[in-house]
């Protein structure tokens, strides 16, 4: 009785949540999160004025109810509007790659340091990676909103990483999803290889950025 009626709460969170992120306002206010963080790293490249591209690209991404709701269950949250937008950071999301692995630093300070940005949480997944081997610096931002009622912020989540890390990272979203019908050998098997394989990309990059160290200095 109690799983049926928590799946009945679910379903009924899901269509909440669903209603309410199809709301205009409800994007506005993430689109403005999101665009506040592209214009500030078009500003860091002008800014930079490098002879290389620093930034390979910039990508984004709002949430969907279903993966907000997801996420709440799984932390152990009611799924409702009030919950997602109090508890979850990543409703509005951007991914910067860069070309190095300083860069990724780089880019992090500057808006680290911006003070457009108020700096909520930081996470160095490139010093200590996941268990995975996943590797990305994340921070958690947030910015005044000047659309809404006085003193209203909106969040976003910015992951920073270099073009080998997002490669490894994209890899390992294909890979994982198609494990569902694996068995458990299967998956420790595949497991075990994608976290050589980010171990191999960690050198590459640390490699390629000596490399361009030394080439710089000719």
């Amino acid at each position: 009785m109690g799983k049926s009626k928590n799946a009945k709460q679910n379903r009924e969170g899901l269509a909440e949540l669903t209603k309410a992120f199809a709301e205009p306002e409800y994007i506005r206010k993430q689109s403005y999160a999101i665009a506040t963080v592209e214009s500030l790293i078009r500003q860091y490249e002008q800014q930079k004025g490098t002879k290389h591209k620093v930034i390979n690209s910039v990508s984004e991404r709002i949430k969907t109810a279903a993966s907000a709701a997801e996420k709440l269950e799984r932390k152990g949250y009611e799924i409702s509007y009030e919950q997602a937008v109090q508890r979850l950071n990543d409703l509005a999301g951007v991914r910067i790659v860069c070309s190095f692995r300083d860069e990724v630093y780089q880019v992090a300070k500057y808006l680290i340091e911006h003070p457009q940005l108020t700096i909520i949480k930081t996470k160095d997944y490139i010093k200590k990676p996941k268990a995975s081997g996943y590797q990305s610096v994340h921070l958690i931002v947030s910015m005044p909103y000047p659309y809404g009622e006085e003193g209203e912020t909106v969040r976003a989540e910015i992951q920073i990483r270099t073009v080998a890390m997002n490669y490894w990272a994209k890899l390992d979203h294909q890979l994982c999803y198609k494990q569902e019908k694996s068995t458990p050998q299967e998956t420790e098997q595949v497991r075990k290889e994608l976290l050589s394989y980010a171990q191999e990309i960690a050198k590459i990059d640390k490699k390629m950025l000596a490399l361009r160290k030394k080439i710089e200095a000719m």
